[in-house]
């Protein structure tokens, strides 16, 4: 008796490991956009028209999301260089629109981290038109829908 119990919870804790392993995955995106879905915690999205862009800072927690997400949407005639963090650099062309992530984590005392989301001019400089998203969700967001 003792051991088919002990087994069944082996077999339990083993399943609940797996499924929680699928937590962090990847949404493959064709379309505009973040999608609303129930893990999705929504954080700032606007319209940025200037010649410095977007630099702003917030703290996020692990519990909203695994993972932050930065859409963007090009709308100028001039590139611009999104990242979080420093990390996750990606040019985005005139007219090119698409994501960024990093994943969440929290400070050595388990408390909430500030995260900087900056979208400066490209290379060539000049002025910038975006439309920009962030959101929080269990998973990352990639237009790659090969995989």
């Amino acid at each position: 008796m003792k051991k088919s119990v002990m087994t069944s919870i082996i077999a339990i804790v083993a399943a609940l490991t797996c499924l929680l392993g699928f937590v962090g995955c990847e949404r493959k995106r064709m379309d505009d956009r973040i999608p609303d879905n129930a893990s999705l915690t929504r954080i700032d999205s606007g319209d940025i028209r200037s010649n410095t862009g977007l630099k702003t800072s917030m703290p996020l927690n692990q519990h909203h999301g695994k993972y932050v997400n930065l859409y963007i949407e090009n709308n100028g005639s001039h590139s611009v260089v999104a990242t979080i963090n420093g990390q996750s650099e990606r040019a985005f062309e005139a007219g090119e629109k698409g994501y960024i992530h990093l994943e969440v984590t929290q400070d050595l005392l388990g408390l909430d981290r500030e995260y900087d989301f900056k979208v400066v001019p490209g290379t060539n400089g000049g002025s910038i038109d975006i439309h920009y998203e962030i959101a929080q969700d269990l998973c990352y967001y990639s237009e790659d829908t090969s995989k």
